[in-house]
């Protein structure tokens, strides 16, 4: 366990990235890096678990991981990936609540935590750290809503059209290497034969085309109708 000792441009940058301390010029900036215990995680290991008392705020700096839910079963259910520059666990980091998922590292990663003792100092010296982290949980229960109603009322097809106008980057392009279709069918709550069933009816439609390592959006608006 480490603790930043400069603050240097990308240290700022990664923190003002964080919606919370977007707010912050570069003191309160500093007093937040002042504040950061830094992390490593080898491929595979478990960050946090779901239920256990929060740790904190954490960013990814380098690597890659997975927010999940598990069933009684035995079965995953992915929520998010976090590459560098995500964050997650900012209820239990503002609440001093139980870890809401689990966090594992898919690749080797690096990751910044902000406890909430931490976070408590930063608010009591920023108090306009609060009105932030209100809009913020308040834009996160929309997002929660959204997220109910793809799940309970759009089929596989539509819930994949979804994922895809959601987690394509340059407006067109999904790496096929972030998210396998294992990952993806348990992100979308069902199973890999049917991901693989609705991305050949959305290819036969002409609205996105495969190659070694991207999947490309050809048709937007089509993929929009279906949602």
């Amino acid at each position: 366990m480490t603790i930043p000792t400069l603050f240097d441009v990308q240290t700022k940058s990664l923190i003002s990235g964080i919606p919370y301390f977007q707010a912050l010029d570069d003191d309160g900036l500093r007093s937040v890096a002042q504040e950061i215990i830094v992390r490593h995680y080898s491929t595979g290991q478990v960050i946090f678990l779901e239920g256990e008392p929060g740790r904190g705020l954490h960013l990814v700096v380098e690597g890659l991981g997975k927010i999940y839910h598990m069933s009684s079963e035995g079965r995953e259910h992915i929520l998010h990936l976090l590459g560098p520059g995500n964050f997650c666990n900012e209820v239990a980091a503002v609440d001093g609540g139980p870890n809401p998922a689990n966090l594992a590292a898919i690749e080797d990663s690096t990751v910044w935590v902000v406890t909430k003792d931490s976070m408590d100092r930063l608010r009591q010296q920023y108090p306009q750290l609060n009105d932030v982290i209100i809009n913020n949980l308040a834009q996160h229960s929309r997002h929660l809503v959204k997220r109910i109603y793809t799940v309970s009322f759009l089929s596989v097809t539509g819930r994949l059209a979804a994922f895809l106008l959601r987690e394509g980057h340059d407006d067109t392009i999904l790496d096929r290497h972030r998210w396998t279709q294992d990952e993806i069918a348990a992100h979308l709550g069902t199973v890999r034969e049917m991901v693989v069933r609705s991305f050949r009816e959305l290819e036969q439609a002409g609205f996105i085309a495969f190659d070694r390592h991207e999947i490309k959006i050809l048709d937007k608006e089509g993929l929009k109708e279906i949602v």
